[in-house]
């Protein structure tokens, strides 16, 4: 938050009464402008970072997903008889299984941490020195009006 620029005038007089108040407000609502621009600037890139990382997360969950397909596909056709050389038929097609299912689920589990790490999809930088500002004003005008 940028700080207001001194007055100059500490009259008390009508004029330079009015003065000082026109150039009070104006700073003020210079300030509160730019206050405004840059936390919105801050939000922006919080969600930003934020969505990259949703992002991550889904991609990681659309991989665990094609996996989970990969088990009752052809290609565990193919590792399923190449097991059949090892193993009786239904444990060769149990293992199968269990390698694909195991790996999409190792996959999924690691997406969901991603999201969740992730969301709530807002700014909570942002929200927070937004919270310090207004607390930094409260005080100031508390401080402000006794003096």
């Amino acid at each position: 938050m940028t700080t207001p620029k001194p007055t100059g005038s500490d009259s008390a007089g009508a004029t330079g009464a009015n003065g000082s108040t026109g150039e009070l407000m104006s700073a003020l609502t210079e300030d509160v402008r730019a206050l405004v621009q840059q936390e919105v600037r801050n939000a922006q890139d919080e969600l930003t970072g934020k969505a990259r990382r949703a992002g991550k997360g889904a991609a990681m969950l659309g991989g665990a997903a094609v996996l989970g397909a990969l088990a009752i596909g052809s290609s565990a056709a193919v590792l399923t008889r190449t097991l059949e050389k090892i193993f009786p038929r239904a444990t060769a097609a149990f293992l199968t299984t269990a390698i694909y299912g195991g790996a999409a689920a190792a996959l999924a589990n690691a997406g969901v941490e991603e999201l969740r790490r992730t969301l709530p999809l807002t700014p909570e930088r942002t929200v927070e020195g937004l919270r310090e500002d207004v607390h930094a004003a409260r005080s100031n005008a508390g401080s402000g009006s006794t003096s």
